[in-house]
């Protein structure tokens, strides 16, 4: 089992498992706790994206399952900006996007070395492949035999904006590149894009507002969340 962690932005980070889209709910949110973090907030991903944080992924948050985009691209996201969110909550497979609190610094790109595989139902072997390139098994011991088996064909799938992925591969994408995960330049810096699109995606709408970060309650994740607002 193989787990992609990206930088992290204010303390947010996107994981994928074998490849974007295998993680349930519940699953995203133990692996978030296996990695000494929790699910990601809207609140705390919108942070997150000011400081320059975006993928071409959708992945589970607190009550939504989200891409955080900054420059408009057609295959993620619907070329929309912003906070882009799913219509509904589906019980489809994600990434996820877990909240480190020990992070203090805006950007932090040093490798995760270890996980609590107590945490997780699969019990093989487990490799963690940073953004650095760095590899380590769970145990916090470096790996060094094979190549990462989500890096090459299935880094370069993005996320279109449908709710039924079905993107052919683009190779401008992959996940060592600013338009997988963005760069540090904060969002103030960058020209205004506005979201628009919406009348060629009229199902699927960017979503930037943060009045409510949980409407309801998610027994599976562990537990409910209580609503809370920015």
């Amino acid at each position: 089992t193989e787990f992609n962690v990206s930088c992290r932005y204010g303390g947010v980070f996107h994981v994928e498992k074998n490849g974007r889209y295998s993680l349930t709910r519940p699953e995203a949110v133990n692996l978030c706790r296996a990695l000494n973090s929790t699910l990601a907030t809207l609140e705390q991903l919108k942070k997150a994206h000011e400081l320059g944080f975006e993928t071409c992924r959708y992945g589970f948050v607190v009550g939504h399952i989200v891409i955080p985009r900054i420059k408009p691209y057609h295959l993620c996201a619907a070329n929309h900006t912003g906070i882009y969110k799913l219509p509904a909550n589906t019980t489809g497979r994600y990434d996820a996007y877990c909240y480190n609190e020990t992070e203090t610094r805006d950007v932090g790109c040093e490798p995760v070395e270890k996980l609590d595989t107590s945490l997780l139902s699969n019990q093989d072997e487990i490799v963690i492949d940073n953004a650095d390139g760095s590899r380590y098994n769970a145990d916090g011991t470096r790996h060094t035999s094979g190549e990462s088996s989500t890096s090459g064909a299935d880094d370069e799938n993005v996320g279109s904006g449908s709710t039924h992925e079905t993107t052919p591969m683009d190779t401008s994408i992959r996940r060592s590149s600013p338009s997988y995960y963005g760069s540090a330049t904060p969002v103030s810096q960058l020209p205004d894009h506005t979201s628009g699109g919406d009348d060629e995606v009229p199902s699927l709408s960017p979503d930037i507002s943060f009045g409510t970060v949980a409407d309801d309650f998610h027994e599976e994740d562990g537990g409910p969340y209580h609503a809370t607002t920015s």
